[in-house]
């Protein structure tokens, strides 16, 4: 994910181009409704342009020491349960990001990703997205390729955000994960399938204590401020593949991109196995509320 430009070496690139990536089915708009104290401020809070839900009391919170604080909460409407094979969507990181939108901010980009020795970041991203892809389809699930830039309210089964880290030195090595706030409560599961079967088939070490808030709060998750994000239905998880920086961390992507992709794979099947649509699907979510703004449609 950093943006390092410390070439020590400069060979051909390893990865050869890929095909052209497919257009991707959009989750829609979100549909929030009143928080559960029906407060009309928040009921008329429809997705037409930024504002701000002032948080209202709903119920006294108990805290183990007895003491008393107001909490608050947003629904949000659950979709309507979607048909068909299974979706998975799988974002190639820094792809296309000269193109992302102005809500995405103009600072997003010139984020190009980690290039080192003459190997460029987004390309072992998208080298090993459509691996994944190459993977999953033949048993049935549909998989959505896509760049930076998501569809509205992007709404699927599971969705993984694919990168590779520098460090500016060579010395870091390790994959790391992470997924925000105030989202689904299945974000934990996700994260855990995949660290399980990735760790285990790459031998790369959990690296925890570098997860950057750049990936707790990854735009892509980030449903309260921007229109081009994953839906909160949708469980969202970022991957830090390795460190395009650390010579073993690289050569493990580059040459054997296919180990990389079939434990994710992996990771993803597991997960869907284990939670059905109707668990995913099938409530309305609450949200803790605080001060954040609602996506601002054309």
């Amino acid at each position: 994910m950093a943006s390092t430009a410390l070439a020590a070496v400069v060979v051909a690139p390893i990865i050869a181009p890929g095909p052209a990536l497919e257009a991707s089915v959009p989750g829609g708009p979100l549909d929030l409704e009143a928080s559960v104290n029906e407060d009309p401020a928040v009921a008329n809070a429809a997705i037409g342009g930024p504002i701000t839900i002032v948080p209202q009391p709903t119920e006294p919170a108990t805290s183990a020491s007895g003491t008393s604080s107001m909490s608050s909460v947003t629904r949000v409407k659950r979709p309507d349960m979607p048909d068909g094979p299974r979706r998975i969507g799988i974002q190639i990181g820094h792809w296309d990001a000269e193109i992302a939108p102005p809500e995405l901010g103009a600072r997003i980009r010139t984020q190009t990703g980690t290039s080192w020795a003459g190997t460029n970041e987004r390309d072992i991203n998208r080298d090993i997205a459509l691996r994944i892809k190459a993977l999953l389809e033949p048993q049935g699930y549909i998989v959505d390729v896509l760049p930076v830039t998501l569809p509205t309210g992007y709404l699927a089964d599971a969705f993984l955000s694919l990168h590779g880290d520098g460090d500016g030195t060579g010395e870091n090595s390790g994959f790391k994960m992470a997924y925000s706030t105030r989202r689904t409560p299945y974000e934990a599961q996700l994260l855990a399938a995949i660290k399980e079967t990735y760790g285990a088939a790459t031998g790369l070490r959990y690296d925890s204590e570098r997860v950057t808030r750049n990936m707790t709060g990854y735009f892509a998750h980030n449903w309260r401020r921007y229109q081009n994000a994953t839906s909160p239905f949708t469980p969202s998880v970022i991957l830090e593949m390795g460190y395009v920086s650390h010579a073993g961390d690289r050569a493990l992507m580059t040459r054997k991109p296919d180990v990389l992709a079939k434990a994710i794979a992996d990771g993803i099947v597991s997960f869907l196995g284990a939670h059905p649509r109707d668990t995913l699907f099938g409530k309305d979510l609450l949200v803790q509320q605080g001060r954040f703004r609602l996506p601002q449609l054309p």
